[in-house]
């Protein structure tokens, strides 16, 4: 864990700041948009933020969209992840009757960089408070990425007065030094600085960008599961992701650069078909376990010979190759698991979500390989979203969705200038950050 030295009270730090744009007005400033941009499709959610029952603004679906990417060899796999994006998006115009200027992009937890933070903070006044809370996480968030990254999240695991335990809110408590451990996650510039040019490309602003895990926690987590230790497995088409979560808290985040689509190059290397019929087969007949009867179900695909040439393969055949390759995804993630006593024999239960979880047998094959009691999860309590919105491949975009929400009811506006974050004076920006620190926390 990287600690950070004690500090008087919050003094300007250099780090890796944004601008913001002033509050847009009217009508505009309570629609949010959310895209996830996928190895093999693109997805975008519009939500109108309605008042609740409680008086706080809280989501509701107006817009969804999603388009397939296909990256033919002639023009490239930005072009076709341009036209995958653009076409989610106009989608979803179309379907919320609106016209969204910026978005939050969920980021893939393979380009994610995550790591823990020690913030030491002399108390003045013998009591602490929320400021010192705030001052606390905004030390955090300017060590919360290395060089070359940007932070994107500096979220508190917990706190502690003159050395005890004091968990995730010691307002009041009286002490000498408040100590906080905070997960610092960042990612590349050089991604942030792609992801912004392709929603230029597609006539959108980047307003945030989140960790595609931990947005897919936040949509598909029980608070009880976070308080007893869950980690969630978010299986994509070309990587999987993982947030791992302890006493309510996020305590790592990452992926694996293994995903579904490798099961689908599997299926087309193994049996000769082409991708688009290896696709097919997983998704209509593929399993990861072997049924009753299952070597005497015959399954027929075409062959890369062309579409007069077909062949049959059993259903066992067919499982044959994915279970393999799904366990070796389960396996690469539970390496890459935190390796303390805490997190990693603390855990008891896994949430599989994500396009590859639909596999039959893949909850299964989570408790088997896991050890851990297995569930699958889907993107919950998004008012107004239709059933293909609660699909477990929105789960990442859902989660995001409901992130920018919550900044924009929280009053924050994150558009931020993504393309020179180095350059920009830290007295304005770092100050707006540690007073939107202390405002929230």
């Amino acid at each position: 864990m990287i600690r950070t030295g004690t500090i008087l009270k919050a003094e300007p730090t250099d780090m890796r700041a944004r601008r913001t744009k002033s509050p847009r007005t009217g009508k505009e400033s309570d629609i949010v948009a959310a895209v996830d941009i996928g190895a093999s499709k693109s997805l975008c959610l519009i939500a109108w933020l309605a008042d609740g029952p409680d008086g706080a603004k809280a989501p509701e679906i107006i817009g969804v969209g999603m388009h397939g990417a296909n990256a033919p060899r002639a023009t490239g796999r930005l072009s076709a992840a341009e036209a995958s994006l653009r076409a989610a998006i106009e989608a979803a115009e179309r379907m919320a009757g609106e016209r969204v200027r910026s978005a939050t992009v969920a980021m893939g937890g393979r380009r994610v960089i995550c790591r823990r933070i020690g913030v030491d903070l002399e108390v003045e006044g013998g009591r602490v408070t929320q400021e010192d809370m705030g001052d606390c996480l905004s030390e955090g968030a300017a060590a919360a990425a290395g060089e070359g990254s940007l932070a994107i999240h500096a979220l508190p695991i917990g706190y502690s007065v003159d050395g005890e335990d004091a968990g995730r809110d010691p307002r009041g408590l009286a002490g000498a030094t408040l100590t906080a451990e905070v997960l610092g996650v960042g990612v590349r510039e050089a991604h942030a600085d792609n992801v912004e040019a392709l929603l230029e490309r597609c006539n959108l602003g980047l307003e945030d960008i989140v960790a595609a895990p931990y947005a897919a926690g936040e949509a598909v987590l029980l608070e009880d599961e976070k308080d007893l230790g869950v980690v969630l497995i978010d299986i994509g088409e070309g990587s999987t992701g993982y947030a791992v979560y302890e006493a309510g808290a996020l305590v790592d985040v990452g992926g694996a650069p293994l995903g579904g689509g490798h099961i689908t190059r599997d299926i087309a290397q193994i049996f000769g078909a082409p991708v688009r019929e290896a696709e097919r087969l997983k998704t209509l007949h593929g399993a990861a376990l072997i049924g009753p009867g299952d070597e005497h179900r015959l399954v027929e695909m075409r062959l890369l010979a062309g579409a007069e040439e077909s062949a049959r393969i059993t259903r066992a055949e067919l499982s044959a190759v994915i279970t393999p390759r799904l366990e070796e995804i389960l396996e690469l993630v539970l390496e890459r698991l935190p390796s303390s006593a805490r997190a990693r024999h603390g855990l008891r239960r896994a949430v599989l979500t994500g396009g590859g979880s639909l596999l039959v047998g893949a909850r299964e094959a989570g408790e088997r390989i896991l050890g851990m009691k297995t569930r699958l999860g889907r993107p919950t309590s998004l008012a107004g979203a239709p059933d293909a919105a609660t699909a477990p491949q929105f789960s990442a975009c859902a989660g995001a969705v409901q992130l920018a929400a919550r900044a924009r009811a929280q009053g924050r506006e994150a558009r931020r200038d993504l393309r020179a974050p180095a350059r920009v004076a830290s007295g304005g920006v770092l100050a707006g950050v540690g007073a939107w620190l202390r405002d929230n926390f």
